[in-house]
């Protein structure tokens, strides 16, 4: 296939970008400074351009058989955050000038309320830490869900993010805020992995679904 990979620079983008070319993709990066881009390969393009640029976006996407963002906000107490809900009324307004229809983007455990989401993520990381954030990535679902039925979407919600190398196995997956009775960490090799997978199966075609790490191996 030919994608787009948006969030070309950030820790998940960068590792979708290298996932996508290790299973045989045509992958366009497109990224505000992409000498940050440290992949290469013939068959990777790193094109300069604006997420919440419509025109830029649907100049890169012309061909393309889906769109995958890695695009990521700065959490914090009192930082606000819009990026999640402005970038995402560019990309599908692009996607549609382009004629493309397959959409793949992340955004975290607890977008909504959710009585199984663990302790300390309901009661103290989302009201504190991942206030503004979380609140952003929730604008977002709300208008892919509501103004994007013409795409073809994937919302993945990881837990914690590690650096951690993929120790293979099936990610667990939930339809819903969180994947319950799970761990709450994923590696954002597994999670690029993925968001990859999603392209080749019908599993969760029009879904936003949580995700966790692999069961562990015990005995």
């Amino acid at each position: 296939m030919k994608l787009l990979v948006l969030g070309a620079t950030g820790p998940t983008g960068q590792l979708v970008i290298s996932e996508a070319l290790d299973r045989g993709h045509e992958v366009i990066a497109l990224a505000r400074s992409p000498e940050k881009v440290t992949a290469k390969s013939d068959k990777l393009q790193v094109k300069s351009g604006d997420i919440l640029s419509r025109q830029d976006l649907a100049a890169h996407m012309s061909g393309c058989d889906a769109v995958l963002s890695g695009v990521g906000g700065k959490s914090g107490t009192f930082n606000p955050c819009d990026v999640y809900s402005t970038s995402v009324r560019a990309i599908v307004e692009a996607m549609r000038d382009a004629g493309v229809t397959r959409f793949v983007t992340v955004t975290a455990w607890g977008t909504k309320d959710d009585p199984q989401l663990p302790f300390v993520w309901r009661w103290i990381l989302k009201p504190t830490f991942l206030r503004h954030i979380m609140s952003d990535m929730s604008a977002m679902e709300d208008y892919i869900e509501n103004q994007a039925k013409d795409l073809n979407y994937t919302v993945v919600r990881p837990p914690k993010l590690t650096k951690l190398p993929s120790q293979g196995g099936e990610v667990q997956v939930s339809e819903g805020q969180c994947v319950p009775g799970a761990g709450s960490e994923i590696s954002r090799q597994d999670l690029a992995r993925f968001m990859l997978d999603c392209l080749t199966t019908g599993d969760y075609d029009r879904k936003m679904i949580a995700v966790t790490g692999p069961k562990t191996k015990t005995g």
